[in-house]
């Protein structure tokens, strides 16, 4: 009589084929990776580890986004000499206007006029602020994109140069700068006469142009210093 060797309790029959139970867990981890391969192939999604993004491309991205820094550096003085340029037009004309022909205005013209100028130069003084501010970041910006092309063009990062003071970045700060300053002191004097500060007017007024513009160029260089250290513009 021969001898009958029963299947291991690890398999168990079906349709007289053994198998064994449960499936192989390495078995169902690649049926996974095969199913989530088809998946990905279906959606056109890229293979991990490549880009579509060619060197080439990359490049052509960064020139034209130092292009539009440029342009954003350039619209954001001409918008500030375009509203300094009007606001102080209006106040000549406001001045110039007769109470007689205007009788029927709510707060009297005389009173315009008098709080125009003030008006006038407390809003150049703001808005220097908020322009100085942008031209920071426009520069930020604008040294990141070059270190950028640097590395696509096998340079070293340290051929960015962060603060020079002839460039025309520079200059335009400087511009904006000056403009906020002469504005806050023409500002200052305004309020100094308002309440009858005599002693030591013009001083005061000297000092708080003078602060707002220095204030300006050493926030733009601090900012610019300290936003792209040779640390942070190292490619990873």
């Amino acid at each position: 009589m021969s001898e009958h060797v029963l299947p291991s309790s690890a398999e168990h029959r079906t349709n007289d084929l053994a198998a064994p139970h449960p499936l192989d867990d390495q078995t169902e981890k690649r049926i996974d990776e095969i199913e989530m391969i088809g998946e990905e192939q279906a959606a056109n999604l890229p293979t991990p580890g490549q880009s579509g993004v060619t060197a080439g491309m990359r490049y052509l991205h960064s020139s034209r986004t130092i292009h539009q820094l440029v342009t954003d550096r350039n619209r954001a003085v001409g918008i500030y000499l375009a509203v300094a340029s009007l606001l102080y037009t209006a106040s000549t004309a406001m001045l110039n206007a007769q109470p007689a022909a205007n009788p029927n205005l709510i707060v009297p013209l005389d009173e315009l006029k008098r709080w125009c100028l003030p008006v006038t130069f407390g809003i150049l003084t703001v808005l220097a602020l908020f322009i100085g501010l942008l031209l920071v970041r426009t520069r930020v910006g604008l040294i990141y994109e070059v270190a950028k092309m640097n590395v696509l063009l096998g340079l070293p990062h340290g051929r960015v140069q962060r603060v020079n003071v002839f460039s025309i970045f520079f200059l335009m700060h400087l511009l904006i700068s000056t403009a906020g300053g002469l504005s806050t002191f023409l500002f200052a004097q305004q309020m100094l006469r308002l309440y009858r500060v005599t002693e030591g007017e013009m001083l005061y007024a000297i000092l708080s142009g003078s602060g707002v513009a220095v204030l300006l160029v050493v926030l733009y260089i601090s900012m610019v210093w300290y936003t792209t250290t040779d640390e942070k513009l190292k490619p990873v």
